[in-house]
């Protein structure tokens, strides 16, 4: 249920009403016939930053989607008035306290973009999507699980990442400080909102096409590069060991007790089994069909070639259409045929149902010449006995194996190739391992709908033999993964399933293959990986590790709206273990749309960032009735013309905090122009702050409370600040820089400054300079309770206040006026030889100075010249012209800033004011 409290009268909480609701909108469209005017609504306190009364169908949304309680509450149309003419935001801070006003802690990571250092692409769950305006260096924040395999054996790191909110224009691409193009196999590409990201339809491209969608992926933490260790251990080796009919091994070694090596049950492998007919190595132009036939030119005369009835083919790579396909396996043959030219033999091998052992043959569609490494074996006047066998008895000359010929029926051919044993028909090495297979896992992964299973292990020396000559030659390995689904608390469900996967390899560098197992019931998986085979030789490499193993899926989602995404697909450099930290990073420009509206143009205006912000439904959520788009243009001029130079309205950064109110926002990005964010009436404006010269408001006797007003005189600079220090971004290579004032000095006790969007050096030390003559010639504090006209000040304002600490203070209303002679509320004393200028209110918010003389009563003066506009003394007027008389000499010493303001009540505010001084201003025109 949700509370609804609907508040007739704010300051009356007998008038309150409250309601527990499910549906608010329906609650309220019950309540109310027409939504009343002058009506705010209020998320769980009544606060600005919680306003969440909806402009449109969006907010009609976001408000159905809350929980809570509800405040409706119902301003009268006077306090309305008096709230829109107060300033927006409160001349609470100084300038330097928004420019280091901290953020309030989320708990939530924030971009990269304002990292100080080591800036990386990461993860920000559950963070505000980063909102820049300008023209930054943008570290995009990924968005999906990154997820890495192996293509040609190097391993490929796959991203997908978001920039930010809304269009950019894109400089560059860097990985760290490296342009993308001089990196090769990287590819790279941005799209805007609302474009498939297998389209190419981008803003930015480096490299291959992304043509299909990303993977959804959920990566096992549980694996951390575990070594698949060697499934056997060699036990008994040598030339001595010979095999018999019926399965049994022998010795000619008198000194080997295989009982000290083997029980009954025990697995066996055995390898180096080889006898009869040898295999026979091809090498030559070879070729491959279509009706699966495999033909090689060579000069070498193989025996017995029609017996041979297996094809092992190694690295065997066919082009075709541009597209590289590798052939490589053990195949059955079922037919050799031979010809002769000359010298050349023509061998061709006819295949056995080929695509049953690699599915590449599917696209052989004609003739294509082949690379590869040849081997016909299997020949029928050879036995090969090398396999995994189950021991049933152990003597200590003899093995007998359990149901050999079922296992392997070369064995048959023992009694009728051999007679009946192999003792004397090969020298070489015949090794016996104990069978011992180390699974690693089981290991639990939880992705729902996931429909692969995906690992990548990686073989860090190669995969390769040294034989006794030295030579390399392949070496081989079979690795097996088992999986079983699994429901949500782990508990198995179905039949475990398995698959093998054969690697066979002769390269001494590091490598990597990736492995699919495609799920035959799709989700959660339990899984398990071991070695389960490891080719034997005179010095055989096998070592591989597993590096990921993940559960994934295809991505549902193709395009996203109001953001802009980037695909990369990054290459380990040569012989690294995996891709290095991911530093992508470009410049970029916000595209806004001009004046709200407009156009999207690529701009580093800091009017238009407040305007556009202001529009935004997610931020500022105003109207453009409420923002005073040309005032903001006009204001963003001025500066521009002050200074002489667009670069002093220029505003770049990466609002990441979702805790900053619209408030906050439009503080800091007025702040880097040195204007200040204000309402006045119901619109939004900007105001620069210059030298003045002109007061604003006039404050006597008369609009302040009586013995409210403190003066402060200082000596010294306030805190004793020996200095400033500002931090802002270096444009030239986007780290943090800080400029420190006076140069040259050691400053022990510095005001220290954290800019915001400022990125340019001429800038940043204007306003050093700024906050570092303020503290120099400030040297008056002045502190009052002023009545509710005060509500049409904003912070930096120039006003005139009589001294009211002072008995002597000659200042009140103007009571009637006839001509120049004004006749005054209070008595007003003329001192011989000394000059007095009358200062008034007007009712444009200025103050007019003229030059007075005295009348003749005491409590009249005489003008020089008339007023510049009319002043108000008719009797029925609740307020009438307000005036302080002040000697020339002075004049100064009334003049004040404004630099906090605090509401106490409705009808008045605490002003905080320090003394005016032009000497604020005096190096603004020193660098920019």
């Amino acid at each position: 249920m949700k509370r609804v409290i609907i508040c007739p009268d704010p300051y009356n909480q007998s008038t309150w009403s409250t309601a527990d609701v499910d549906d608010v909108s329906a609650y309220l469209k019950q309540q109310f016939t027409v939504f009343p005017q002058n009506t705010k609504i209020y998320h769980n306190s009544v606060a600005e930053e919680n306003d969440i009364t909806p402009l449109n169908v969006e907010g009609i949304k976001h408000l159905q989607a809350l929980k809570g309680t509800f405040y409706i509450v119902i301003y009268p149309s006077w306090i309305w008035y008096v709230y829109y003419a107060i300033v927006a935001i409160m001349a609470a801070y100084s300038v330097y306290s928004i420019l280091t006003m901290p953020k309030p802690d989320g708990g939530q990571p924030g971009s990269a973009n304002n990292e100080l250092a080591n800036r990386s692409n990461r993860m920000r769950v559950k963070g505000r999507v980063p909102d820049i305006f300008g023209n930054i260096r943008a570290y995009p924040d990924l968005i999906a699980v990154l997820y890495n395999s192996y293509e040609n054996d190097i391993e490929v790191e796959e991203s997908l990442m978001c920039i930010g909110r809304g269009f950019y224009q894109i400089h560059d691409c860097r990985d760290g400080d490296t342009d993308v193009n001089g990196i090769d196999g990287v590819s790279v590409s941005i799209y805007d909102p609302n474009v498939s990201i297998t389209s190419d339809n981008t803003i930015y491209k480096v490299g291959d096409d992304f043509t299909e969608l990303p993977l959804d992926v959920a990566k096992s933490s549980s694996i951390n590069g575990q070594s698949l260790v060697s499934p056997n251990d060699v036990v008994v080796s040598g030339t001595s060991i010979y095999f018999t009919t019926g399965g049994v091994i022998r010795s000619t070694d008198s000194s080997i007790d295989f009982r000290d090596f083997f029980s009954a049950g025990d697995g066996i492998a055995i390898s180096g089994a080889q006898f009869g007919v040898d295999n026979a190595v091809l090498s030559g132009p070879c070729s491959v069909t279509s009706d699966f036939k495999v033909s090689i030119d060579t000069d070498i005369d193989v025996p017995a070639y029609t017996d041979f009835k297996g094809l092992l083919l190694n690295g065997a790579n066919v082009d075709i259409a541009g597209n590289n396909y590798d052939l490589s396996g053990q195949y059955i043959v079922s037919s050799v045929t031979r010809t002769l030219v000359g010298s050349i033999y023509t061998y061709v091998v006819q295949l056995d149902s080929p695509k049953q052992v690699n599915y590449n043959w599917n696209y052989v569609d004609a003739d294509y010449d082949l690379t590869a490494g040849i081997t016909l074996n299997n020949n029928i006047g050879s036995a090969d006995l090398d396999d995994n066998y189950s021991i049933s008895i152990v003597t200590e000359t003899t093995v007998t194996l359990s149901k050999a010929s079922t296992v392997n029926s070369d064995w048959d051919k023992i009694p009728t190739l051999f007679g009946g044993t192999t003792q004397g028909l090969n020298d070489e090495t015949i090794y016996l391992e104990l069978i011992a297979n180390k699974w690693i896992g089981w290991f639990e992964l939880y992705h729902d709908a996931a429909t692969t299973l995906q690992m990548n292990v990686y073989f860090p020396q190669g995969l390769y033999n040294v034989n006794k000559d030295g030579k390399t030659t392949y070496n081989d390995v079979t690795i097996a993964v088992q999986y079983q689904s699994i429901d949500e608390t782990g508990n198995p469900i179905g039949a475990i399933q398995a698959q093998d996967f054969f690697v066979e390899s002769k390269s001494k560098s590091s490598f990597g293959r990736t492995f699919k197992v495609v799920l035959g019931t799709i989700g959660n998986q339990r899984f398990r990986l071991a070695k389960t085979k490891a080719g034997t030789g005179a010095n055989p490499v096998t070592e591989c590790k597993i590096k990921d193993v993940y559960l994934t899926k295809p991505f549902a989602k193709e395009t996203y709206p109001d953001v802009t995404v980037i695909r990369s697909r990054t290459v380990a450099t040569d012989g690294a273990l995996s891709v290095k930290e991911r530093v992508l990073n470009c410049r970029v420009t916000r595209k806004l749309k001009v004046d709200g509206t407009g156009a999207l143009v690529a701009t580093k205006d800091a009017g238009q960032a407040l305007i556009n912000m202001g529009l935004d439904q997610y931020i500022g959520r105003r109207s453009v009735t409420e923002i005073d788009i040309d005032q903001i243009k006009l204001e963003i001029q001025a500066v521009r013309d002050y200074f002489g130079s667009p670069v002093a309205t220029e505003f770049s950064y990466t609002f990441d905090d979702e805790n900053l109110s619209f408030e906050e926002q439009a503080g800091m990005i007025a702040s880097a122009c040195f204007c200040e964010a204000m309402r006045f009436g119901n619109k939004l404006h900007l105001k620069f702050e210059k030298p003045q010269d002109n007061s604003v408001l006039l404050f006597n006797h008369r609009n302040k409370l009586m013995g409210s007003e403190t003066r402060t005189f200082k000596f010294g600079i306030d805190k004793d600040y020996d200095g400033v220090e500002l931090e802002y971004t270096s444009p030239l290579d986007d780290k943090r820089v800080t400029y420190s004032i006076p140069s040259g000095s050691l400053l022990t006790n510095p005001l220290k400054i954290q800019s915001t969007g400022i990125r340019n050096e001429a800038v940043a030390k204007t306003r050093a300079w700024r906050e570092w003559n303020k503290l120099k010639f400030q040297n008056v504090n002045c502190e009052f309770t002023a009545l509710n006209e005060s509500d049409l000040l904003i912070r930096n304002d120039r006003i005139l206040v009589a001294d009211n600490t002072r008995l002597e203070t000659q200042d009140g209303e103007v009571v009637a006026i006839d001509g120049l002679i004004l006749t005054c509320s209070q008595d007003v004393d003329f001192v011989s030889a000394e000059t007095y200028y009358c200062h008034f209110q007007m009712q444009n918010a200025t103050v007019d100075i003229v030059e007075c003389t005295a009348g003749e009563m005491t409590n009249q003066i005489i003008l020089t010249r008339p007023p510049m506009q009319a002043l108000v003394v008719d009797p029925d007027r609740y307020v009438k012209t307000l005036y302080t008389v002040i000697k020339g000499a002075d004049s100064s010493k009334s003049i004040f800033m404004l630099t906090e303001m605090t509401p106490n009540d409705q009808m008045t505010n605490k002003l905080i004011c320090i003394n005016y001084d032009d000497r604020y201003y005096q190096n603004d025109h020193d660098f920019i």
